[in-house]
């Protein structure tokens, strides 16, 4: 299968080019836990799917914590009410970025990652420059071949790419698409799928340095199981406890 295939040269690529910036997010991820602080995480439309991966998620820890807003994570009813039109319309629209961050405290031990696989528009592009402006760590995951493509949509002129502290290629072709058919049909969109591997990539490593520096984390036991349930229920009203503690602080 032939997305496949190219959807693995994207994962290598990912592999053999992003070990550093990965590790910088992980070490950065892992000091704003360390300081009982959140590692906030954002996206758009599709974008917003990372952040729903790495919170709550079998697997993960508390610490990271999603800020995507509701209209912009769900686009399936398409036309209507929550549509797409609406969300593209958000994810360029200048000022939004501002209120979003209005509604938490944050500090400058917080970290932010932001996910756009264009870093063109003005609400990704806005809230890691506001984010800047407060201190905070910045993470970027984005395409760097869009991004440099095309020119910026916001009325910064910037890309994402080129304010954020860590700057993490998904490393998808200009256009996302990974495969194109007879008559210039272009299909296959992989940033979505980069995006993930990153994401998971950067819990892991952050929970893996967690875990070397004995530091006390909560991790996210699986549920759907037979034995021990009552040990797994133990741990998962632990997880939600820690959470809400967090959450208090924001």
């Amino acid at each position: 299968m032939e997305f496949i295939q190219e959807m693995q040269k994207v994962i290598t690529l990912i592999e053999q080019h992003e070990q550093d910036t990965i590790r910088a997010a992980a070490d950065a991820c892992a000091a704003t836990i360390k300081a009982g602080r959140a590692v906030l995480l954002f996206g758009a439309g599709h974008s917003a799917l990372p952040p729903q991966e790495a919170f709550p998620r079998i697997g993960s820890i508390v610490g990271f914590v999603q800020i995507t807003e509701p209209e912009l994570g769900f686009n399936g009813h398409v036309t209507g009410k929550g549509g797409q039109r609406q969300m593209s319309f958000l994810e360029q629209t200048s000022g939004f970025a501002e209120v979003i961050l209005s509604n938490y405290a944050l500090t400058p031990q917080d970290t932010l990652i932001v996910f756009s696989n264009s870093g063109i528009n003005a609400l990704p592009v806005e809230l890691c420059d506001l984010a800047n402006q407060g201190g905070l760590t910045t993470i970027s995951v984005s395409s760097a071949a869009h991004s440099m493509a095309n020119k910026p949509k916001n009325v910064l002129g910037k890309r994402l790419l080129e304010i954020a502290d860590i700057q993490i290629d998904t490393h998808v072709p200009e256009g996302d698409t990974l495969i194109t058919l007879e008559g210039c049909v272009h299909t296959g969109g992989g940033s979505t799928i980069a995006a993930m591997v990153i994401i998971n990539t950067i819990v892991v490593e952050t929970i893996r340095k967690l875990n070397e520096e004995d530091f006390p984390f909560h991790i996210y036991p699986s549920h759907n199981v037979s034995a021990d349930l009552d040990d797994v229920m133990a741990k998962e009203e632990a997880f939600f406890e820690a959470h809400k503690q967090l959450i208090a602080k924001l």
